[in-house]
C-alpha cells in the first residue's frame, strides 16, 4: 500500500524526535570528552537546528523514493482472486501442506473446470472435476471465475515451493 504524504511526515517527525533525544544526549556526553565546552542551552539550540534539517531531509527523501516506486493498481477482480486465495487458506483450512499433497495439476484442473463452467448449474458436475461431487460448488459466473483463478494460484504456489508431485 502506498504511504500518504501525511503519514510520511508523521513517520519523519517520530523518527527525528528519537534522533533529537539521542543527538542531544550524545552532545552532552561526548563534546566535553573532546574538550569542547558548550552549555546545555547551546547544545539544545544546535540539536533543534539539526532536527529541523533532518525533518526536511527525511521528508524529501521519503517523497523521492515514494515517487520512484512503480505501482500497478489491482483491479477489483484481481483483489477478489487474492482475497479468495486467502479465504481458501484461512476459512477453509486448505493449508500449504494440504495443497502439496495433491497430485501435480489437480488444483489447476479444478480451477480450469471452474473457469470453463463458470455460471453453470450447481446440479451438474462437469466430467473433468477432479474431486468428489460434493466439492463442486459453483455460485455464479464471476464468483466461479474468482474460484478458478485462486485455484490456479494455489497450483502455481505449490510449483514455486517445488512440491509438485508426479502421481
Amino acid at each position: 500500500m502506498k504511504q500518504s504524504r501525511l503519514m510520511s511526515l508523521v513517520e519523519s517527525f517520530i523518527n527525528i524526535a528519537v534522533g533529537f533525544g539521542i543527538s542531544l544526549g550524545a552532545q552532552v556526553v561526548f563534546l566535553p570528552m573532546l574538550g569542547v565546552v558548550v552549555d546545555f542551552h547551546q547544545n539544545l539550540i544546535f540539536a533543534l537546528i539539526m532536527t529541523v534539517i533532518s525533518i526536511v531531509r527525511s521528508y524529501l527523501l521519503r517523497r523521492v523514493f515514494e515517487a520512484f516506486r512503480i505501482r500497478r493498481p489491482l483491479s477489483p477482480f484481481m483483489q477478489a482472486v487474492i482475497a479468495e486465495r486467502f479465504r481458501q487458506i484461512e476459512a477453509e483450512g486448505w493449508s500449504v501442506e494440504h495443497d502439496d499433497d495433491h497430485p501435480r495439476g489437480k488444483l489447476s484442473q479444478a480451477g480450469a473446470v471452474y473457469l470453463l463452467a463458470a455460471g453453470s448449474s450447481p446440479h451438474h458436475v462437469p466430467p473433468l472435476w477432479p474431486w468428489a461431487d460434493e466439492w463442486w460448488k459453483p455460485v455464479g459466473f464471476r464468483r466461479d471465475l474468482v474460484k478458478g483463478a485462486a485455484l490456479a494460484i494455489a497450483e502455481g504456489e505449490k510449483f514455486d515451493r517445488g512440491k509438485t508431485k508426479f502421481r
